[in-house]
């Protein structure tokens, strides 16, 4: 409050000496030592009215000033509370610069947007092609425009760059281009396509299309993976020479995909998006007092959410003690890539899980129940499942990319081909087989079938993923008899269809008669025209036209090529399919029996590393007869996985099988004797000479990998191709049998030169 002023009170003494009174009062002189004080000036009652509103205004301001400084002191507690990171002027200009045109903000996945900008690009390549404006047109889109739009898509037949499309085949993938148009019209206009324009569209103009391009009005066959299939699928991916990965890792990281997908039926992506955040590896107790059991937990996050946000789903997979196959263990592989990332955590900068021997000597104390093996908190974000990237000294993997779905598809689809299953596997396949086995099981509900899919309602499972082949023995249930269940599983999975002898490429023959194809043999003659016209060293002509349309034609032919062989595989299959039972049906009736090991010895192949027959050996192992060995032969199973996930394989080798060196299996054994001849006569001056002027000090081995190579100029190209073409500007370029660290690219051609004595 305010403090009250002191009045004086005037007296009411009339003094003769008034002038001197008023002199005095006006002076500012102070009171003299006497004590004696001023006098003040008497104040009438009127003036007490307005000194009063004064105090009073003097009160009011000070009450103000208070007020106002608590105000301040509450917004400063709420900004120290708040940590506001902004000021009110960023909110309100926010306010006046939202962009409206993206107020509509969905959750569509990766391969959503992809499919969305590839229909972008076909609206404005079509309206380039027309001369027309892409806003104009959306603007009086009616039928007739979408009719032509859709018309001219159909039949366009190259793409970016001059590539020669694959092209729309069936019906449902022009449905659901149209799906996405309409989405893109909406995102673009900000509103729906008419009414009137959808319903024709749909019921008059797509039917004409199919029927006009004769696309397929069925859709694409689901293949179904069952156990057994997995089981061979899985098994050629961990012996399998006929396809290698360039990478040890890449080969255990599809070996884990197969194991998770078929057990957690799960999607591609969700799979691929794994991260070490997302994995518990723990040790439990067994309740009914076996040994002790390694759990693996895994969350899956990366789901569908165009319907919005979905909660976690974590699957728990326990250890199977005494598994008849390892291969199907994801305790085995997953902790082989824990131990060789060294994901496990340190304990005051020591790293305590080195190794899988360790594991034979935990336990759990008595007054727990579990031993959780916790990972380094700094892998986190770090995929599992990580792609490869060259470099210069060779093919190593990517500390943080993950594999794509687009690298995954084609790995599933060679796996199965070499595996001899006549259906073409692809990853959902997986998914379609755990959604069967799930629904034949008595065990788990639809509700629990749903949250393993991700459905909100069980009628998607019927629609999209239950298979439309009965496997169930239906003539037994009518006439009341047991089901052959062992019968109508062997007849519904897709291992039925195995044939070894079933021709997986062509022959050299085969492969080089496809250049007596008219248009392969006109785009020879134009490639072989063109390379005259500029001579050698053709790459001296880069970046001119000419170089160019070389290029071009090259492509061309190289595609036609590929596509004239692959066409002549499958008639050469689908012959097989069809005379190899009327054959055997003869050899039989005619009682000729042939000898399959001759046949199996022509598919032996001996080019096996060591590290890669450990893994064979370690994963195919059967189970022993005593814990202490079964525990021993899991130990083994993981430290080979982690040798393994180290190891440069290659690549897989190009040259048709008959232009490769032969297999050494069942070769006869030789015993002879060599008698040592005599040694050579010691050479004269002139041969010295001689072979000090033409000898050619060029090695035929790489210097970088250690590769062997008959011939120098092979050395050279090895070097341009699998080495120096893949260094980034960025990267540190040293030669590590010297030692040293380089400059630049050109340093090491130089260097090369100098000491390596390799031309590059």
């Amino acid at each position: 409050m305010a403090r009250r002023r002191d009045s004086v009170v005037p007296s009411p003494i009339v003094s003769d000496d008034s002038d001197e009174f008023m002199m005095d009062t006006d002076s500012d002189v102070d009171s003299d030592a006497s004590g004696e004080t001023d006098i003040t000036t008497p104040i009438h009652h009127g003036d007490g009215k307005k000194e009063k509103e004064e105090e009073k205004e003097e009160e009011e301001e000070e009450e103000e000033e208070e007020k106002e400084d608590e105000q301040q002191d509450i917004d400063d507690l709420a900004e120290l509370l708040t940590e506001n990171n902004h000021s009110p002027d960023h909110y309100l200009n926010m306010m006046q610069t939202i962009d409206l045109s993206r107020t509509e903000c969905v959750n569509y996945a990766i391969g959503t947007l992809a499919l969305q900008d590839r229909i972008r690009q076909e609206w404005l390549s079509y309206c380039k092609f027309l001369k027309s404006d892409a806003k104009a047109m959306y603007q009086q889109l009616d039928y007739r425009v979408l009719y032509t739009f859709f018309d001219w898509m159909l039949n366009q037949r190259r793409g970016k760059n001059g590539r020669r499309r694959q092209g729309i085949k069936r019906k449902s993938a022009l449905i659901t281009y149209w799906k996405n148009f309409r989405t893109v019209y909406e995102l673009e206009m900000h509103e729906k396509v008419d009414k009137n324009t959808s319903r024709h569209i749909v019921k008059i103009g797509i039917p004409v299309l199919v029927k006009k391009y004769r696309l397929s009005n069925k859709p694409r066959p689901k293949t179904t993976v069952y156990l057994d299939d997995l089981i061979r699928v899985v098994e050629t991916t961990v012996t399998t020479t006929k396809k290698k990965f360039g990478h040890g890792r890449l080969r255990i990281s599809l070996i884990l995909n197969f194991q998770l997908a078929g057990f957690s039926a799960n999607r591609p992506l969700a799979l691929l998006s794994l991260c070490y955040r997302h994995i518990k590896v723990t040790l439990i107790k067994d309740p009914e007092g076996g040994p002790n059991n390694i759990l693996i937990e895994f969350t899956t996050e990366f789901t569908k959410q165009f319907l919005g946000e979905k909660e976690e789903t974590e699957f728990v997979i326990p250890e199977i003690i005494f598994d008849p196959s390892l291969i199907l263990s994801p305790q085995v592989i997953l902790l082989g890539l824990l131990f060789a990332d060294g994901a496990f955590a340190r304990l005051d900068g020591e790293r305590i899980l080195t190794s899988a021997s360790q594991l034979l000597d935990l336990d759990i104390p008595e007054d727990t129940y579990q031993l959780e093996f916790n990972l380094d908190p700094g892998l986190s974000d770090i995929p599992i499942m990580r792609r490869s990237e060259r470099t210069l000294d060779g093919i190593r993997i990517s500390d943080v990319e993950a594999l794509t779905y687009n690298i995954l598809l084609p790995w599933i689809k060679s796996i199965g081909k070499i595996s001899t299953i006549r259906q073409i596997v692809r990853p959902y396949s997986l998914r379609y087989g755990t959604g069967k086995a799930l629904d034949n099981s008595g065990h788990i509900s639809d509700a629990v079938r749903s949250l393993i899919f991700q459905h909100s309602d069980p009628k998607t499972f019927l629609k999209y993923y239950l298979h439309r082949k009965v496997d169930k023995d239906v003539r037994a249930v009518v006439q009341g008899l047991d089901p052959q269940k062992q019968i109508m599983r062997a007849a519904c999975r897709m291992i039925r269809t195995v044939n070894p002898r079933r021709p997986q490429e062509l022959t050299t023959e085969e492969s080089s008669s496809v250049n007596q194809q008219p248009h392969i043999k006109e785009l020879i003659e134009k490639r072989d025209h063109l390379s005259k016209r500029l001579g050698r060293p053709i790459a001296r002509h880069k970046g001119t036209v000419k170089y160019e349309l070389y290029t071009r034609v090259s492509r061309e032919l190289a595609g036609a090529r590929q596509r004239a062989r692959d066409k002549l595989l499958l008639k050469k299959q689908e012959q097989f399919d069809f005379e190899e039972p009327l054959r055997e049906i003869k050899r039989q009736l005619s009682g000729i029996k042939i000898s399959r090991k001759v046949e199996k010895s022509l598919d032996a192949n001996t080019a096996v590393p060591p590290v890669h027959r450990r893994l064979i050996s370690a994963l195919l192992s059967l189970p022993r007869e005593t814990l202490q060995d079964e525990m021993l032969r899991r130990t083994e199973a993981i430290d080979a996985v982690v040798d393994y996930s180290r190891f440069e394989e290659g690549e897989t080798c190009r040259l048709p099988h008959d232009k490769r060196p032969g297999p050494k299996v069942f070769q006869e054994v030789k015993i002879e004797i060599h008698v040592p001849p005599p040694p050579p006569p010691p050479p004269n001056e002139r041969d010295i000479a001689l072979k000090a002027v033409m000898e050619d000090h060029r090695p035929l081995y790489c210097f970088i990998c250690l590769d062997k190579f008959t011939t120098h100029g092979g050395v050279s190209k090895h070097i341009r191709r699998k080495h120096l073409q893949h260094i980034k500007p960025d990267d540190t370029i040293s030669c590590r049998r010297c030692d040293i660290t380089l400059d630049h690219k050109m340093h090491l051609q130089s260097h090369a030169f100098s000491v390596h004595q390799t031309v590059t």
